[in-house]
């Protein structure tokens, strides 16, 4: 099917018929490739700027994004980044090619992609090409519903960490590394996602967010991969903790962590029902519980024994960078209240 290439941006006359109702024509070619004809209906949105938008909610049309990746072209340790840019694209059909015939290497690439992808699969394989489809509906997902699976990840994975520190029982972070990749596997998720909303007036009714907002949970979305990331490697320093001599999870920096946790939690509920004195207080004791950690990284370097303060060390630089990043998640909400309470004024 032709793919519709429209002009950035035409100007027409406005009309006066009736001696009150103001008319402007639409293009020709817009509605011939909406497959729209007269006395169809189209909606017409207010936008925040007062901007308004033209839905041709007649057309019988489907569109959907399609991508074409030749491996042949591609160096082999980039193709899973133009795999995954192609998922982030919103792309519902990738299609895979190898001029000579896919390797053993190809098809593991593959697997791996399917994995780290949601409603991902192959439809349709030949020895030199394969499709994947993505089969997820957006318009039925929840934006909230998998940053709130995220947060409980980030949050279990790093209670069960404190718990081996504190047992020496590292059994509960066998499977670290898969619930990394589920956290992940929702980062890309929510961001196909809002990469959505933001070309489509649909999902972004479905979705119950504007444009800027959206946009800012995406930035939140990577604040939250980057805590998953810090947690994971908590996970494992706790797993060799055997190479350290004595660990006491009741003093620095192990007795910030129940207060970050408390945080955490805190602003996660305020994603959907902000409360401007929560984020303030939370993003207050956040920058005092990093002042605390500087202050004892800086401490360590006092000490005799070298193989303890280097742990202690790169604990508690995880620890102090989820306060950062919890409190870059505090900057992104109040930037959420603070557009969605401004009022647009004329003027003169």
């Amino acid at each position: 099917m032709k793919l519709f290439e429209p002009k950035k941006s035409e100007i027409r006359k406005l009309q006066i018929t009736g001696g009150s109702t103001f008319i402007v024509s639409l293009p020709k070619r817009w509605v011939v490739e909406h497959g729209l004809v007269a006395k169809d209906h189209v909606r017409v949105e207010w936008r925040p700027s007062g901007n308004l938008r033209i839905i041709p909610e007649a057309s019988s049309i489907t569109r959907r994004r399609e991508v074409e990746i030749d491996l042949d072209t591609l160096p082999s340790d980039l193709a899973i980044d133009h795999l995954i840019a192609a998922y982030l694209s919103g792309a519902a059909i990738i299609r895979v090619r190898r001029k000579h015939g896919f390797r053993s290497p190809d098809r593991k690439l593959l697997r791996r992609f399917i994995s780290i992808g949601r409603g991902i699969e192959i439809v349709n394989e030949s020895n030199k090409m394969i499709e994947i489809e993505s089969l997820v509906d957006l318009g039925s997902l929840s934006i909230y519903s998998s940053l709130n699976r995220m947060y409980l990840l980030v949050r279990t994975v790093l209670k069960d960490v404190m718990n081996s520190f504190e047992s020496g029982d590292d059994s509960n972070l066998d499977d670290i590394e898969e619930r990394e990749n589920e956290v992940d596997a929702l980062r890309l998720l929510i961001e196909r996602h809002i990469g959505g909303v933001l070309e489509s007036a649909s999902l972004e009714d479905s979705a119950g967010l504007n444009r800027w907002e959206a946009a800012e949970l995406g930035n939140l979305v990577r604040t939250m991969e980057r805590m998953g990331d810090h947690v994971n490697q908590l996970g494992h320093l706790a797993s060799d903790i055997e190479r350290v001599q004595k660990i006491d999870c009741n003093v620095l920096p192990f007795t910030i962590v129940p207060s970050w946790l408390k945080l955490f939690k805190a602003l996660n509920s305020n994603i959907k029902r902000p409360n401007l004195k929560e984020i303030h207080e939370a993003k207050d004791e956040l920058r005092k519980n990093m002042a605390v950690l500087s202050q004892f990284e800086e401490s360590l370097w006092e000490r005799s024994e070298a193989s303890d303060a280097l742990f202690l060390h790169r604990c508690s630089e995880s620890i102090r960078r989820l306060c950062a990043y919890a409190s870059d998640m505090a900057e992104i909400l109040l930037n959420i209240i603070i557009h969605k309470n401004a009022s647009m004024v004329v003027v003169e």
